[in-house]
C-alpha cells in the first residue's frame, strides 16, 4: 500500500472510531441518565419490515423480488447487529466505570438512588443486549448457499450443515444460560462466543479443501440466508 492509499485508509478508521465513540456515548448516557431505551430499541423484525416496505412503496417490487430482498435485508440485519454487539459489552465497562467516579461525588442518599435507577437500567440494557445476540444468530451462513458457491460435494455438505447447526445451538444455549443470570458478564458472554465460532472455523478447516476455504474466507462476509 503506497503512503496516500494508507494515509487515506488511516483516516477513514479513525473517522469511524470517533463516529462510533461518539453515538455510543451520547446512546449510553442517554440510556443511563434518562432511562431512555438505547436508540435501535426496535425488533429486528420491526427494521426489516420497516425496510422492506419502504424499498416495496419506492421501487414497485414484484412478490419474488421482495421476497429475495426481504432475505438479504434479514441476513444484513444480522451482520450489522453482531458487530455492533461485539463492542457492546467493553463500551459498558468503560462508562460504568465513568459513573463510578461520578457517585464518588454524590451523597449517601444521591447514591441510593443512583444505584437503584441503574439496576432497573441495567437490567433493560441487558435484554436488549441478548436480544441482539438472538438477531446476530441469524447471520450464520446457511449450508445450501454454501453448497452452491463452495461447490461442496455430499460428504461435505453434511458434514458443514452439522457444523453450523451446532455453532446455532451452542450459542443459543450460551446466550440463554447468561440471560437467565441476574448480573450477567456480557464480556464474558461475547469471549464464549467468540470461542465458539473460532471452533467453527477450525472444524470447516478441516472438512473444506485449501481452495473453498479461501473462497470461503474471501466470500463469507457477502454469504446471505437464502
Amino acid at each position: 500500500m503506497n503512503n496516500a492509499k494508507f494515509i487515506i485508509t488511516l483516516a477513514l478508521v479513525l473517522l469511524v472510531g470517533i463516529l462510533a465513540g461518539a453515538l455510543g456515548t451520547r446512546i449510553y448516557f442517554k440510556h443511563q441518565l434518562q432511562g431512555h431505551q438505547p436508540e435501535g430499541h426496535r425488533s429486528s423484525e420491526e427494521r426489516v419490515s420497516e425496510i422492506v416496505n419502504k424499498l416495496n412503496d419506492d421501487l414497485r417490487l414484484d412478490a419474488s423480488q421482495k421476497a429475495d430482498i426481504e432475505r438479504i435485508i434479514i441476513a444484513t440485519d444480522a451482520k450489522a447487529t453482531a458487530i455492533r454487539a461485539s463492542y457492546q459489552p467493553e463500551l459498558k465497562k468503560i462508562f460504568d466505570q465513568g459513573f463510578d467516579l461520578v457517585k464518588e461525588k454524590l451523597n449517601d442518599g444521591q447514591r441510593a438512588k443512583l444505584r437503584a435507577r441503574r439496576e432497573k437500567l441495567s437490567r433493560r440494557y441487558n435484554a436488549l443486549y441478548f436480544r441482539s445476540l438472538r438477531t446476530a444468530n441469524k447471520g450464520i451462513a446457511d449450508v445450501n448457499v454454501l453448497k452452491d458457491r463452495l461447490g461442496l460435494d455430499v460428504a461435505q455438505y453434511a458434514r458443514v450443515g452439522t457444523i453450523l447447526a451446532d455453532q446455532k445451538n451452542r450459542q443459543d444455549f450460551i446466550i440463554a444460560r447468561y440471560e437467565k443470570l441476574e448480573n450477567p458478564d456480557l464480556a464474558a458472554v461475547n469471549s464464549e462466543l467468540a470461542q465458539v465460532r473460532k471452533t467453527t472455523e477450525k472444524q470447516l478447516a478441516e472438512t473444506l479443501t485449501p481452495e473453498q476455504l479461501a473462497r470461503y474466507g474471501k466470500e463469507r462476509h457477502d454469504l446471505l440466508v437464502k
